[in-house]
């Protein structure tokens, strides 16, 4: 199993916290609060990972907190699975 890191970015919504991966387009969650919604980010970014990896697509280098401009509304945490 070899471990990943990837940021991302966790913006509340009238309904519930959203969370996107910058590095990962199309790797998208969301949570009741922000406990669920880092849990389901886990999950998200181990299926996507997997997913990557089955087709044989290349995992792109994480950005780190420096790449990623300031925001208001977006709270970023790093998130680690192993795959």
């Amino acid at each position: 199993m070899e471990e990943y890191s990837f940021i991302a970015g966790f913006t509340r919504d009238p309904i519930a916290i959203a969370v996107e991966f910058p590095d990962l387009p199309g790797c998208l969650t969301q949570g009741d609060n922000y406990r669920d919604a880092f849990l389901n980010a886990k999950e998200a970014l181990h299926l996507h990972l997997v997913g990557m990896l089955m087709d044989g697509e290349e995992i792109p280098k994480p950005s780190t907190f420096d790449d990623l401009p300031p925001s208001k509304e977006t709270v970023y945490r790093l998130v680690e699975v192993k795959v």
